[in-house]
């Protein structure tokens, strides 16, 4: 099974749970698809490098990175199918929220928020750099989640003991 099958089928079992519409999902399956097409081709090569983020006291992880060139604190989220910013990080990493469109509905997990779609020049973790990353600006959050247009270029993610490993 390739990895569309996979996503598919998480995302059906995902739009259950939350009441996502079949061109919601369709919709978050072929952004996720051209996302690894893209990235594949402007991957910036780092020989393999592994990050490893510890489980913080609260059982989640934190990733330090840098997007646009500014350092920003991310929720490492596997559930998020894109890189998501509120207007507040969208703000600092050189996007004006006041001029984006927000057009489209997403499902979060405080309801449904309004999001306009974003292309982010440079999203960094620790050594490996992704260029061209596709990401939300959602209306209501705050803060920022590292999600799968980041995590689906990479060669792996994975959980082992209370470390989230990622591999260039």
């Amino acid at each position: 099974m390739n990895w569309t099958s996979k996503l598919a089928i998480a995302m059906g079992v995902a739009a259950i749970v939350i009441g996502w519409t079949a061109s919601d999902l369709v919709g978050l399956v072929q952004l996720a698809e051209e996302s690894r097409r893209v990235h594949s081709a402007k991957t910036a090569k780092s020989g393999g490098a592994e990050i490893t983020l510890p489980r913080d006291a609260n059982g989640h992880f934190y990733v330090d990175a840098e997007i646009n060139g500014t350092r920003v604190q991310m929720l490492a989220d596997t559930g998020a199918s894109v890189i998501a910013l509120g207007e507040d990080v969208a703000d600092d990493v050189g996007l004006d929220p006041d001029t984006l469109d927000y057009t489209e509905s997403v499902s979060t997990a405080n309801g449904t928020a309004a999001a306009a779609y974003v292309e982010l020049d440079e999203v960094r973790v620790g050594s490996i750099v992704r260029r061209d990353v596709k990401a939300i600006v959602t209306r209501g959050l705050r803060g920022a989640l590292l999600g799968m247009s980041f995590f689906n270029t990479l060669s792996k993610v994975s959980i082992e003991s209370d470390e989230l490993v990622l591999k260039d």
